[in-house]
């Protein structure tokens, strides 16, 4: 009966079927390489971050997750991955540019000519100081 009781002790606080992978690690941002010069905000970061994996592993459907609520969503995000899928393999700087409410950023991959650009607007426009993007991809820049 004693050990029944330690067992119950020692696994009780802990759930096997729990995934303990970082999300950094599950989600793809942490194999990025990107510099940030400069002070974004953690939402804006996390946002541009989530865009470039997203194109790094050629997933148009995750990257239409973060776009804006827009019916023509996915075929967009399948136009940004055809133009920027491969540059986003490679090394990149990320340039911000805070407004108001509204961010801008300009991503420099290396070897590529023209710098990807990013309009974030707020994820809840009733809490547009929350910190919390989404991204407008209506013209697959």
């Amino acid at each position: 009966m004693y050990v029944v009781g330690v067992l119950v002790v020692l696994l009780g606080g802990c759930d096997l079927a729990d995934d303990k992978t970082p999300e950094r690690v599950s989600n793809g941002t942490n194999a990025l390489d990107v510099t940030v010069p400069g002070r974004p905000t953690p939402g804006s970061l996390a946002l541009t971050e989530h865009v470039i994996a997203r194109l790094k592993a050629r997933d148009a459907e995750g990257l239409a997750r973060y776009a804006d609520a827009d019916d023509t969503a996915r075929d967009n995000a399948a136009r940004w991955m055809a133009r920027w899928g491969d540059a986003a393999r490679r090394p990149a700087t990320a340039h911000f540019g805070l407004g108001e409410k509204d961010a801008s950023v300009d991503i420099r991959f290396t070897g590529e000519r023209s710098p990807m650009s990013l309009l974030l607007v707020p994820e809840h426009e009733d809490a547009p100081y929350d910190d919390a993007y989404v991204v407008v991809l209506d013209d697959g820049r």
